[in-house]
């Protein structure tokens, strides 16, 4: 059956279970994670991946973002992956680490750099503290000093990049909402805007181990009540400091906080994802949205690339039934990736 469902993104979990740091909050390579003593998942088969990117091409989808689980860079086959989004004209929208790790290469960030920022849409790198201290505590084996002249060389590529070809790639500072970096996100607020980036995008703490539970939020009126003035400064310091282009920095994802209702973070809000975007991960299997692995599979089983088309599952039934009904389940009740239908002009107290 045919649906007026436009499928326009695609995510591969390519490598989830290959990263080179050690992020705390991370759901795979954490060093609470560590513990479970899960077995490593293989990467995802170059075949498989070829089939799938043809197949959503296909479909209409206009953009591919490599693996969000582990760091894509260190995928076997991420440059097959690139020429063929270049020859079937498809965007790359990459989320790293800031390493920007290659084998047997130097300049790591040159080279990549002019391998993606070509068809890049957006590159976000993971960035989580304005201080040297507070950085590595939070993404555990990165540094400060790297991530700073990795985005400086990154960007003067963007943008020499975009003069010669008038191909603009926008570029990202992403970060993790949580207790252990909450005073310092207006100074990387700052720090992006100074380095040329073009939007600031985080998104709240989920707390996959007990052990950084008190990390989130979201965990009492109080700490929620700190997030809500910490919105508030970004917000103007968004409005008043402008780029080197004399245009305003984006936020993505600072709005306030409903004290009374922590764990609703955006009454009424909408799921981004259901209709727009799928995910499949390095077995092939299809998911719906990026939750935490564990949490999505309890959304229901649609399939497999290996046993049916893409077209066949985006179509299909079960996924029809799922997306009219979604908004039922307990997950997407309390999804931290929502938005709220208005966003409120100044911070709920």
């Amino acid at each position: 059956m045919k649906s007026n469902r436009e499928l326009w993104r695609m995510t591969l979990d390519t490598n989830p279970d290959h990263c080179n740091l050690n992020c705390i909050m991370c759901e795979d390579h954490s060093i609470y994670s560590r513990k479970n003593g899960r077995a490593i998942r293989p990467m995802m088969p170059e075949r498989l991946m070829e089939s799938i990117i043809r197949q959503a091409a296909h479909l209409g989808v206009r953009e591919i973002i490599p693996s969000t689980m582990g760091e894509p860079l260190l995928y076997n086959h991420f440059e097959k992956l690139v020429d063929i989004c270049r020859e079937l004209n498809l965007k790359i929208n990459l989320t790293t680490n800031g390493t920007f790790p290659i084998k047997g290469k130097k300049n790591h960030v040159d080279y990549w750099g002019q391998k993606i920022l070509p068809i890049g849409s957006d590159i976000k790198i993971s960035w989580n503290g304005s201080s040297e201290k507070t950085q590595e505590k939070i993404m555990v084996g990165t540094s400060l000093n790297s991530h700073m002249k990795n985005a400086q060389a990154l960007v003067a590529m963007r943008d020499s990049i975009a003069a010669n070809s008038g191909h603009y790639c926008n570029l990202t500072l992403q970060l993790t909402f949580m207790e252990m970096n909450l005073d310092e996100i207006p100074d990387l607020v700052r720090m992006a805007i100074k380095l040329g980036f073009d939007r600031v995008k985080g998104h709240h703490l989920w707390p996959h181990f007990k052990e950084i539970t008190h990390l989130s939020l979201r965990r009492n009126g109080d700490a929620i009540q700190r997030w809500n003035r910490c919105v508030s400064i970004c917000t103007y310091i968004a409005k008043a400091e402008k780029r080197l282009n004399g245009k305003s920095i984006k936020l993505e994802h600072f709005f306030p906080l409903n004290v009374e209702k922590p764990d609703d973070i955006a009454p009424g809000g909408e799921c981004p994802f259901i209709g727009k975007e799928a995910w499949i991960d390095h077995s092939g299997r299809f998911n719906v949205c990026c939750a935490p692995d564990e949490l999505r599979r309890t959304l229901g089983n649609f399939g497999n690339i290996y046993n049916n088309t893409l077209d066949e599952i985006w179509n299909g039934q079960t996924y029809a039934t799922f997306s009219d009904s979604y908004s039922e389940h307990q997950l997407c009740k309390i999804c931290n990736m929502r938005k709220p239908l208005s966003i409120p002009s100044r911070s709920i107290a």
